[in-house]
Parts: structure tokens; C-alpha cells; sequence
């Protein structure tokens, strides 16, 4: 192992003899080279076996790493089953002691899919009649288990869920989970819990046994993951973690900042900071330090350009009226930088802004992916409302029908749909045509058709508006008469409504996609044109991405849109109104800049057209946090006064939208 390789600042962690230590690693400061080299000088010059090391990383790709990284200096064939994700290491752990909680070793893991199906079973058995899917359950049951909640501690889980039947769900949910002898993901890190807190003699061997626990990532752990390591922690105490308290950006999935903000108290031990960075230019990091060092829930540290290859750029910042201005100069820049050699990344706050940039690159004959999810028309919410158009548009096609019959739900389960699918082929007509014919008939039974009829409804008023309102409002009429916006609204689980209120941005920005074309036809075609061009595969395609989903990669040029109040912060952080919300959307934005090589691309839109009304932005506060920074830029962002920058541009939610105002204005004026 070649120590000298090593900065001062890595190799004093790395040499690091005994007991715990932080290691506080800067974006592109070299924490994997520090991690693994730590790893091979425990083994080298401790002498300390493999074996008796682990370490944990928060994906696959990192393990691997690791290994192939330790492997190459060992020159030995690191086969350990104490190196990956949690999961991957406690599965094996629970499958030796698997008996201790009454598994059988060959345990099956179920995926996502079964474990709805089994709560679906769970949910009917237990004849609990609410509009509660078995998804809003499994969410909240691994929150449960991510936080130690038991099925049978009542009274924290009334505490941590409004859901009134979830402890009885849950506890049937275990039952049945040992009585097929599975687990879900959630159980994996539980149950191996729980036999190291109730079996004081295997933990005693445990903790003879591990010497050393090296943590990547520590800043994203949760509060079962650093519990379960401190109860493999010995005397010793040689726990090694490695973490950025700035970049600590997924607390809406249950990562607590707080592990690595007291870790140096909890322990009294050291902390190592790694601050030569080793990717951007010193414009770049000036300007990611001088917007981190707004938040005070840090521990601290001060980035230095250590990279004499990458050249001196000034950030450029750009205003524009319309989002729309702003998509199409981000496509004709990159259009402009273009090249085979160079990598580029889009960076976003909010997956609603993905949709017109995809459209200029598009335009552009720019080749680019969507890194962390689907692209816009392949987003599940959007294909959902499109076949409600499609239907509409086309009473031919079956799969529209079908994919949304029930949704949102309306009680109408497989049995019923095979009534109305066997019907249509016995005849040779469409679906929908199918269902028409039996309730004409009265050939179903009241409670379906009572069920069926509103449905029916919708795609006719759907059908008859198509060619007398503007798409815009067909497309609000269909989000908001079918219900299925109601349906996003009103969900109970806390993580699931964060995400519903992005795929109610993106059907809001589906609406401004509708706004721009003069008919159906014409827009259905788009989307199908463009739903082909994604299969097309570019060895180096732009990068399309939310800032969430940027963690841990670097582009040469990165264009970070929507740098305005309500978006970047976003409007939910806003109206949350803690600190705790808006210093994580600073963190956010702390990694969006220390992406970027040398070419950072600033920009923002002073009016968004979203879902019938133009809402107009102030600049985000996070632009005049940069300070003492020269900036290439086509206008001047001024310190503005607390008070100004607070003002953010919201429309009234509670009043009925323009667009909604007009199609109610229609639909009173052709009553029959």
C-alpha cells in the first residue's frame, strides 16, 4: 500500500491506531481511497484478519468497489461476507441465526410486489373497509421497523401513525410473514436486532470476534442501522465511519443527520477532515462553502480546490421570464458544448422539470437519460391520466381500460373485470363498448354497476369536451373529475405524501406539455414519438437527474435549472417554516454545485406557467448566499433584505383554478 499517495489529511485517518474516529470527507476529497486504504492497513499493519472487519456501504456498487480496491493491494481474493450494504450483511446474519426468531434458514425475502399481495390477503381478512391500499400499509410498516416499533407496542404505534388499524394489520402482517417462513426488507435489519439485544451470550461472541467496523456514507444512516452496529461495537470501540454532514440529504427516508452531528461528543474521539478536493475549481467551491456555512447544524469544514487540471471558469448565472426560455438555453448551451469527450449533468429540484427539457433535447437531437427514475411520459401518474385521454380519445383501446378502470379505486376487482373482458371477446367489441352492453342489459349486479356507471361517465364527458375546450383544461377536467387528484391528496402515509405531492407537480407540468398542442391526436402522437426516441442508447448521453439521485457522481459541465423560491427551496420545505427543512434544502444545494468539474450553470425563471395560472418567483435565496464570488452573468443578483427574500409566489390552492373555473363555466352552460 503506498501511504504516500495519501494527503496529510487522509493518511493521519488512515494510520489512525485504536478506538472510534470521524473522518469528515468533503465532496471529492478521496473518501473511498481512504476507506479502502484504512481497510488494507488494518489487515497489513495491524494485522488484523479480513474476516474480522466490517465494512458497510449503502449500495452494491460501493461494495464491490471496496473489494475489487482491497483485493488489488492485498493481491488476495477478499471473499467476506462482513462487506456490503446492511441488508446484504444482516440477511446472512439472520439466515445462521435465523431459528432465534423462528425462521427456518432457507427463509424466502419477499419483494415489493408480494409483499402487497400478502398484506392485500392481511387487509381482506381482518374486513377492514376504508379507501387505505395495502401500499399505504407497507410504507408505514417499515417505517415501523426502521424506528424498533414492534406489532405489539400499541401505543407507539398510535403515536407514530393516524392509521387506526395498523397495529392489527402489522401484527397479522408478522404472523403470516413466519408462517410462509418470509421476511421483507424491514425484518432483515429487525429481527437482527433483535437477536443481538435478546441473546447476550451469541452477542458476547460477536463482539470477541469483530475487531473493526469501517462505515461508508455514515451521514445517511438511520436509527436501526447505527443501532445495530453499536451493539456489534466491543470495548475497543474501533468504529470507523466516513461521512459529510453537508451532503446529508435524505432525512425523508428516515436518514438521521444527528448520528454523525454527535458522533464526536457520543464517543469523544477525533475528528479527521478531508478538505482537498480533488474534482472542482475554486470558484465552484467557494461558491458551495459560502451557501453551506448559512447553515448551523454543521460541524464544519472549508473546501480547497487541490487540482491543478481542472481550469479556472467563472459560474454563470442566467435569468429568464418562462421556464420554457430557461429549457430551451440549457439545450442549445449544452447543444453548443457538445462533444464525445466531455460528460454533462442536469440537475433539478423537482421531477416536474425534467418534461421540457426533455422536450429541448429532444428538439435538439441531444442524447440524454433519466438517471434514479422514468422519463416523464413513462412516470406511472402520467401514463395513468393519458390512458384516460387515450380511452376518450379512442374507446378501441382495451389496455387504457384496463389500466384504469379501478383507479382510482372503485371496487371493482379481477372477477368483475373477467365478466366484462369475456363479454367483449365473446362479441368481438372493446372493453369499455362491453360494459356499456351490460349495464344496458342489467346483466350486472346493482353494486357494480352503481360502481362501473361513474367511470363510464367521465370518459363520455371526457369524450364530448375533446374537441370543444382547450387540451389544458381537458387535462385538468380528467386530474380533478376522476378523482385520482383527490386520491394523491389525500394520502395518510407521511413518506408516501411526500412523494405524491412530486407526482402531483408532474401532473401539473403535464398539463403545460397539453397547453402547447392544438389537438389530441397531435399530442398523443408526440408522446409517442417521444416515448420511441428514449429506447435510442448514446455512450455519452446527457444526464437528466434530480438532485437527490446526483449524490456521489461528477460531470464536467452541470446546469443546475429552477433556482427560485418555491422550487429550489421548495415550496414544501417553505411552508414547513423550520430550520431543520430549509438547511436540508441547503445541503441539497451544496451537492448540486460540488458536481460540477469546472463548468457550473446557474438559472432561473422569474414565472412558471403551472396548472392554468402563471406564478411568478423571486430569485432563490441561495443565489445571494453566494458572496465575494464573481459570476458571469447576464443580469445582477442583489443581497435582498430577510424580508424580501421570504416572499415567495403561491397561489391560493383552496380556490377553484382558472382552468377549472372555465370547464365548471362549460359543463353548467351544456347540462341537458
Amino acid at each position: 500500500m503506498d501511504l504516500h499517495l495519501l494527503n496529510k489529511e487522509q493518511k493521519l485517518a488512515v494510520e489512525h491506531q485504536n478506538g472510534p474516529l470521524l473522518v469528515l470527507s468533503g465532496a471529492g476529497t478521496g473518501k473511498t481511497r481512504v476507506l479502502t486504504s484504512r481497510f488494507v492497513f488494518i489487515v497489513k499493519n495491524l494485522k488484523i484478519d479480513f474476516n474480522r472487519i466490517i465494512a458497510v456501504t449503502f449500495t452494491n456498487k460501493a461494495a464491490n468497489e471496496i473489494k475489487e480496491r482491497v483485493n488489488k493491494e492485498l493481491q488476495h481474493n477478499i471473499d467476506s461476507p462482513w462487506i456490503g450494504t446492511f441488508h446484504s450483511i444482516f440477511a446472512k446474519f439472520l439466515r445462521k441465526h435465523s431459528q432465534l426468531v423462528k425462521l427456518k434458514y432457507n427463509f424466502n425475502i419477499l419483494d415489493v410486489d408480494d409483499q402487497k399481495k400478502l398484506l392485500k390477503q392481511v387487509i381482506e381478512f381482518c374486513k377492514i373497509n376504508n379507501d387505505i391500499n395495502e401500499s399505504i400499509y407497507l410504507n408505514e410498516i417499515q417505517n415501523l421497523k426502521d424506528q424498533k416499533i414492534l406489532p405489539n407496542e400499541k401505543l407507539k404505534i398510535s403515536k407514530y401513525s393516524s392509521i387506526e388499524s395498523l397495529s392489527e394489520v402489522y401484527e397479522l402482517y408478522q404472523e403470516r410473514l413466519l408462517e410462509i417462513n418470509g421476511v421483507d426488507f424491514g425484518d432483515i435489519l429487525l429481527h437482527s436486532y433483535q437477536i443481538l439485544s435478546n441473546n447476550e451470550e451469541l452477542r458476547n461472541t460477536y463482539l470477541s470476534y469483530i475487531d473493526h467496523i469501517l462505515i461508508d456514507e455514515f451521514q445517511d444512516t438511520n436509527l436501526i442501522q447505527y443501532d445495530l452496529i453499536k451493539l456489534l461495537l466491543n470495548n475497543k470501540k474501533n468504529l470507523f465511519c466516513v461521512g459529510d454532514d453537508d451532503q446529508s440529504i435524505y432525512a425523508w427516508r428516515g436518514a438521521k443527520i444527528e448520528n454523525i452531528i454527535n458522533f464526536p461528543n457520543e464517543f469523544a474521539c477525533p475528528v479527521v477532515r478531508l478538505t482537498k478536493n480533488y474534482r472542482s475549481n475554486s470558484a465552484i467551491l467557494e461558491a458551495a462553502s459560502s451557501i453551506i456555512s448559512n447553515n448551523k447544524n454543521r460541524l464544519g469544514k472549508e473546501l480547497i480546490s487541490f487540482n491543478n487540471k481542472i481550469p479556472d471558469q467563472k459560474i454563470n448565472l442566467k435569468s429568464f421570464y418562462s421556464q420554457e426560455e430557461e429549457s430551451l438555453w440549457v439545450a442549445d448551451s449544452i447543444s453548443r458544448k457538445f462533444n464525445e469527450n466531455n460528460t454533462f449533468g442536469v440537475l433539478v429540484r423537482l421531477t416536474a422539470q425534467m418534461r421540457s427539457i426533455e422536450d429541448k433535447f429532444i428538439k435538439f437531437a441531444l442524447p440524454y437519460e433519466i438517471v434514479g427514475g422514468p422519463r416523464f411520459f413513462e412516470r406511472k401518474e402520467i401514463k395513468d391520466v393519458l390512458s384516460y385521454l387515450k380511452l376518450a380519445n379512442s374507446n378501441e383501446d382495451d389496455l387504457a381500460f384496463e389500466r384504469i378502470i379501478n383507479l382510482p379505486r372503485r371496487g371493482i376487482g379481477e372477477q368483475s373485470l373477467k365478466i366484462i373482458i369475456d363479454n367483449a371477446r365473446s362479441n368481438r367489441i372493446s372493453f369499455i363498448k362491453s360494459l356499456e352492453v351490460l349495464i344496458d342489459g342489467n346483466k350486472l349486479s346493482p353494486s357494480l354497476i352503481s360502481k362501473t356507471k361513474p367511470f363510464l361517465d367521465i370518459i363520455k364527458k371526457t369524450k364530448d369536451l375533446i374537441n370543444k375546450t382547450s387540451l389544458e383544461d381537458l387535462g385538468i377536467f380528467v386530474i380533478e373529475e376522476s378523482g385520482y387528484l383527490k386520491m394523491l391528496e389525500n394520502e395518510k402515509n407521511r413518506l408516501k405524501k411526500i412523494e405524491n405531492e412530486s407526482k402531483i407537480d408532474n401532473l401539473k407540468e403535464l398539463v403545460n406539455a397539453l397547453a402547447e398542442f392544438e389537438n389530441l391526436d397531435e399530442f398523443l402522437e408526440h408522446v409517442g414519438l417521444v416515448n420511441e426516441n428514449q429506447k435510442k442508447i448514446h455512450n455519452n448521453s446527457i444526464k437528466l437527474m434530480t438532485l437527490h439521485a446526483a449524490k456521489g457522481l461528477e460531470f464536467d459541465h452541470v446546469y443546475l435549472p429552477g433556482w427560485e423560491e418555491g422550487v429550489f427551496p421548495s415550496s414544501r420545505a417553505l411552508e414547513q417554516n423550520t430550520s431543520k427543512s430549509l438547511e436540508e434544502e441547503r445541503r441539497l444545494a451544496y451537492v448540486g454545485i460540488t458536481r460540477a468539474k469546472y463548468d457550473l450553470n446557474l438559472s432561473y425563471a422569474s414565472s412558471r406557467f403551472t396548472y392554468g395560472i402563471n406564478n411568478y418567483s423571486l430569485p432563490s435565496r441561495f443565489l445571494s448566499e453566494i458572496n465575494n464570488i464573481e459570476i458571469e452573468s447576464n443580469n445582477l443578483i442583489s443581497n435582498k433584505s430577510s424580508e424580501s427574500r421570504n416572499k415567495i409566489s403561491l397561489s391560493n390552492t383552496t380556490a377553484l383554478t382558472p382552468g377549472k373555473k372555465r370547464m365548471m363555466e362549460f359543463l353548467n352552460k351544456h347540462k341537458k
